[in-house]
């Protein structure tokens, strides 16, 4: 996924398939020792491609593996490389944070970095990818949401009380509407790339952990932890915030479920396991002080707030969200393996 405001990925218009490089695939990354299991009729040693975006690369989490470049921050700790050391499977993890579907498909989002897909083969069997995010600016957008108070305004936005007001008009939701243009098709797109370019593979598709709860898992007097205090005067913010109003948490939330029901959609249309992990994480957002499986907000900047960046790993899945989505990956693995 996108990472905020901290690191942006840029997609560079690249030649043709016959003309561009072929991916420069890194080394498998070994299984250590004898797997703990045996993942259904994926035997040890298989070739394992994992595709995607923050989300799937570990995006702030510790002991970066610099691969494929370092500015895709991708973590040894992701759960392509648990899977990987699970189930004893040989890892080429190209995930990269940014990515966006044109970045796996056609894209050359770092220089020298080829499309994602173009690691995978008739030999691989079996490939993990979540992405879709940064296609819809989701988590972009996230970053301007930043609010002063529940009730706003935002830190941008012209004294706008909330997103929500700037970017639904006359009814009509914007970024609703790119999701189910766009973003879909670019799934879609995505999806039919990966099954033409790994025939041989089990396909997991995984979706995004709640960053926003519905309504049954809003506190009563909402969400909003500050991200500012005293201490930014001087230039110090609190940790693990949550600085959104009130109405940008159901919008957003909104958003969130639409971008879920279009990636749906496409793994059905594409014969591929969809993993729905937004309906199952409502209780563990990061809103949720309690077992969150989604880091909050940290902020770095001045005191003057003409400079504000978020943290690494902000709004993304933390330590127990990757375990879950390994959990998860796992069992749908284990469903569709023969």
């Amino acid at each position: 996924m996108a990472v905020l405001v901290v690191l942006a990925g840029t997609v560079a218009g690249g030649a043709g398939a016959t003309a561009a490089p072929m991916w420069p695939v890194p080394a498998p990354y070994p299984s250590t020792g004898t797997p703990d299991e045996v993942l259904g009729g994926i035997p040890a040693g298989s070739e394992y491609v994992a595709l995607g975006d923050s989300y799937s690369a570990g995006y702030g989490l510790s002991d970066p593996t610099r691969l494929p470049t370092g500015a895709c921050a991708q973590s040894a700790r992701d759960y392509p490389h648990r899977i990987a050391a699970r189930f004893g499977l040989a890892l080429t993890d190209v995930t990269c944070a940014g990515a966006t579907s044109a970045d796996v498909t056609t894209g050359f989002q770092f220089r020298g970095v080829p499309p994602q897909v173009r690691a995978l083969s008739a030999r691989t069997r079996l490939v993990t990818l979540t992405i879709g995010g940064n296609d819809a600016d989701l988590f972009g957008t996230a970053a301007s949401c930043l609010a002063l108070s529940a009730k706003g305004p935002v830190f941008s936005g012209r004294d706008a009380p909330s997103c929500r007001s700037t970017l639904v008009r006359d009814g009509v939701d914007e970024l609703g509407v790119k999701i189910a243009s766009r973003v879909a098709l670019g799934i879609a797109d995505t999806l039919a790339a990966v099954r033409t370019a790994a025939p041989n593979a089990v396909v997991v598709f995984l979706g995004y952990p709640a960053i926003f709860p519905d309504a049954d898992h809003t506190p009563k007097g909402g969400c909003f932890r500050s991200a500012l205090d005293l201490g930014t005067l001087t230039g110090s913010f609190p940790s693990d915030t949550y600085p959104f109003t009130n109405t940008d948490v159901r919008y957003l939330h909104s958003v969130q479920e639409r971008l879920n029901e279009v990636s749906a959609t496409a793994a059905r249309a594409a014969g591929v396991r969809f993993v729905d992990v937004f309906s199952s994480t409502q209780a563990h957002s990061a809103c949720s002080t309690t077992k969150p499986y989604v880091a909050g907000v940290s902020l770095d900047g001045t005191g003057d707030l003409r400079r504000i960046d978020l943290e690494p790993g902000a709004l993304h899945p933390n330590s127990r969200g990757v375990a879950y989505l390994t959990k998860r990956v796992a069992a749908a693995v284990r469903s569709l393996a023969v």
